[in-house]
């Protein structure tokens, strides 16, 4: 495991990070929207192979560098590790499905992880980096769907988001159980002042925070949405 300085939230490196992002998705989103609907979807999936190698290379890393201890800690099994999966997907081939569940899933769970980080090392250090590619990408990966493919959500696309994004954690608990591990963070929150905190006991956080999620998502169609329901 590499040593280094303990990460500091939002010190230096979390606003540079956070910064970079914000600047990135604006040049992606930005300039893709000057171009036709061709150009875009090309944009689309060039995206889809650079969260695709992003994912290469951070699972490769946690899992080679053994950088969480044993070998169980360093599956990349973590939710939005496989939300870079669902956007490869997405973007890629424009599943209906899979864009809105990654839609709404970085630009909620993800976007979490990127204001309070589960982190320990700070800037420059590769895991700083790795992570924050990770969660950074998904925010124009998100934002894509409906400003590049133009696509608009129905209601159905929120309930079966939600409901998807829940059978991850259903699925998942059972392996930290057996493990010893906290994928999706259902043994415990992962950092102090996490939005898990004020919703009770691990897991049953989750169950609580099914109706905030709902609402939550429903908003985030509001400027998206589709006359369909």
């Amino acid at each position: 495991m590499e040593t280094t300085e303990e990460f500091i939230r939002w010190g230096a490196g979390h606003w540079g990070a956070v910064i970079a992002t914000a600047i990135v998705t604006l040049a992606i989103i930005g300039g893709g929207r000057r171009g036709s609907l061709e150009a875009r979807q090309k944009i689309c999936r060039a995206l889809a192979v650079v969260v695709g190698l992003i994912y290469v290379a951070d699972s490769a890393f946690i899992t080679l560098s053994q950088y969480h201890g044993s070998w169980e800690q360093n599956l990349p099994f973590h939710y939005c590790s496989m939300m870079l999966l669902v956007a490869t997907f997405a973007l890629w081939t424009r599943n209906r499905t899979a864009c809105w569940v990654l839609y709404f899933g970085a630009l909620t769970a993800c976007l979490q992880g990127l204001i309070t980080p589960a982190l320990d090392a700070d800037f420059p250090t590769p895991r700083f980096f790795l992570f924050f590619c990770l969660h950074g990408i998904l925010m124009p990966a998100a934002l894509a769907v409906p400003l590049l493919l133009g696509m608009r959500a129905r209601l159905r696309d929120v309930g079966i988001s939600l409901l998807l994004m829940d059978a991850y954690l259903l699925c998942i608990h059972p392996v930290n159980l057996l493990l010893g591990t906290n994928y999706g963070f259902t043994m415990e929150s992962p950092v102090p002042g996490c939005i898990l905190d004020y919703a009770g006991p691990a897991p049953w956080y989750y169950l609580l925070l099914q109706i905030p999620a709902f609402a939550l998502f429903s908003l985030l169609r509001l400027p998206v949405r589709a006359r369909q329901i």
